[in-house]
């Protein structure tokens, strides 16, 4: 059971340590750029400030994490956290951006600008960060302590504390001494913190040695409590909801979220401008930089032709080491093809064959490559294929057997029976799996610490934990663990534990190999 200690939060002056230099560089990438918009915060100078902000919120995550907990619970965090600091950069600079100009209309001089953004960084870097950073801590101990409340069930009750000194607030001394078994609904809006800078905890106790709260009067005490509409955004549990910071909370409104979350990321989609496949391949060729044959679509499928961009578009922008490896784009149908074509061309410019004419050569390449096995198989959607990258043909590929409607149901019926994760159901997301493997391959998560770790963590509780939680499929092994849970993680609105751990993972240990190498390749 856990000690009754009370929340420890920064006290007195002491301040996350904010790098003002990550705020004035972006600053004066808006004043250069004469104005902002969501798309510039995949700029360096953008991403140096979300990363600023992220280093503290995380110093807090460290400070309120026991150091067991599970590995979900500790890259949940984690993730909501880059997500907040994403979103918080956004409002900074769009009010960086709204203090460009004069009353007129007219370019501040830089100098004025410039200072005028001073107040602008004091708000949203020192004063409100003051807060966030303080709720980091206190949610993460919260969340920590609700996985431990959750695994005792209801044999301890749960008790509301305030820190009992002059400086708690009329509003959370209301709810002191609150007792009810945690499996109350009070506590899925109550649980601590319930404000910025509060220093409130709950407590298990033993059965018996305080009286129970009536329920209904304790939830219409904390309804009373949170009237305030900014308030109202702190009714959740960190533990069970998994997240640091509130979902409604006012950074995360404003434009469409995906699109934002995408910029966040550092991935501007381009606009489509394909009408046939032919159009399509080149479309590939020029925006990614990837060989492409498209064989077996025909313009009926242009919708999935797409779907098939934007999962290579968004991985090898956020992930541009990917490109080495991921040289080819396309079906099983038109790669096979190519290899053909490169066979046949190779023996035909070789004088020992030349002799023997076009047709015989041709079956030949044609036997060479179905040598190889990597033609289309009925049971299969796709796949990641390394070989041939001397001909520039390694990569990933879909077979166009499955294309249209007959994919769409096939998809479904795998989602339903779990056989892949929730929110997969797409060609997109079958295009995400391949690229987790590439992915693992390129930064080397299989064998990763980190990755193990929570990867033997999840297969000890079971199958059946893995399949509910993830998938059939996931259970496997490690390499389809991994891209399962990438798979969910980008296409599952609200991607579960497992996914999000893993998603975590992955952008950490990118960002760890080719930052720290002093690569200057952006990602998320």
């Amino acid at each position: 059971m856990y000690s009754e200690d009370l929340l420890r939060l920064a006290e007195g002056d002491s301040r996350p340590d904010f790098d003002d230099t990550a705020f004035f560089d972006a600053a004066g990438m808006v004043y250069n750029a004469g104005g902002f918009d969501a798309s510039m915060l995949s700029t360096p100078e953008a991403r140096k400030m979300i990363d600023e902000t992220l280093r503290i919120l995380k110093t807090g995550i460290d400070s309120g994490l026991p150091v067991d907990v599970p590995e979900v619970l500790r890259y949940a965090l984690e993730n909501n956290a880059f997500i907040f600091s994403g979103f918080k950069a956004f409002h900074t600079l769009r009010e960086v951006g709204l203090s460009l100009l004069t009353d007129k209309g007219e370019i501040k001089p830089f100098e004025t600008f410039r200072h005028d953004v001073e107040t602008v960084n004091k708000r949203y870097n020192h004063n409100y960060l003051y807060a966030e950073y303080n709720h980091a801590v206190g949610s993460s101990l919260m969340a920590a302590r609700w996985h431990q409340i959750e695994a005792d069930g209801d044999r301890y009750d749960l008790q509301y504390r305030t820190a009992q000194d002059d400086r708690v607030r009329e509003d959370h001394a209301i709810l002191h001494g609150t007792t009810l078994p945690p499996s109350d609904p009070f506590w899925g809006k109550y649980m601590p913190p319930n404000g910025w800078n509060c220093r409130c905890s709950a407590v298990q106790v033993r059965k018996g040695k305080y009286p129970l709260s009536d329920p209904a009067l304790s939830m219409q005490k904390g309804d009373n409590c949170t009237e305030a509409a900014k308030q109202q955004i702190f009714r959740f549990n960190p533990g069970k909801e998994l997240k640091l910071f509130p979902p409604k909370h006012p950074y995360f409104k404003g434009p469409k979220a995906e699109p934002l979350k995408q910029a966040i990321e550092g991935y501007t989609p381009a606009e489509w401008t394909a009408k046939t496949v032919a159009e399509a391949e080149q479309f590939f060729r020029d925006k990614l930089g990837v060989n492409c044959s498209l064989k077996g679509f025909t313009a009926k499928q242009m919708e999935q032709i797409q779907a098939i961009y934007r999962s290579a578009e968004r991985h090898l922008a956020c992930y541009p080491e990917l490109k080495k490896t991921t040289q080819y784009v396309g079906t099983i149908q038109g790669r096979v093809e190519l290899l053909v074509q490169r066979k046949f061309k190779e023996l035909k410019g070789n004088p020992s064959y030349a002799s023997l004419g076009d047709t015989y050569l041709m079956d030949y390449a044609k036997k060479w490559v179905k040598g190889y096995k990597v033609g289309p198989s009925k049971n299969v959607y796709a796949y990641s294929h390394g070989a041939f990258s001397d001909w520039g043909l390694a990569g990933i590929a879909f077979n166009s057997m499955w294309k249209g409607d007959k994919i769409d149901t096939s998809l479904a019926s795998d989602v339903k029976s779990k056989w892949h994760p929730v929110g997969t159901g797409t060609l997109k997301a079958v295009f995400d799996h391949e690229l987790g493997h590439e992915i693992d391959r390129l930064i080397g998560l299989r064998t990763n610490s980190d990755f193990l770790k929570l990867y033997n963590e999840e297969r000890a509780k079971g199958k059946e934990h893995i399949v509910d939680n993830l998938s059939s499929y996931g259970y496997k092994n490690s390499a389809e663990f991994i891209a399962e849970a990438w798979s969910e993680y980008l296409n599952n609105e609200k991607p579960r534990p497992i996914a999000v751990a893993v998603g975590t993972i992955i952008k950490k240990l990118y960002a760890e190999k080719y930052h720290a190498s002093g690569s200057t390749s952006e990602s998320t």
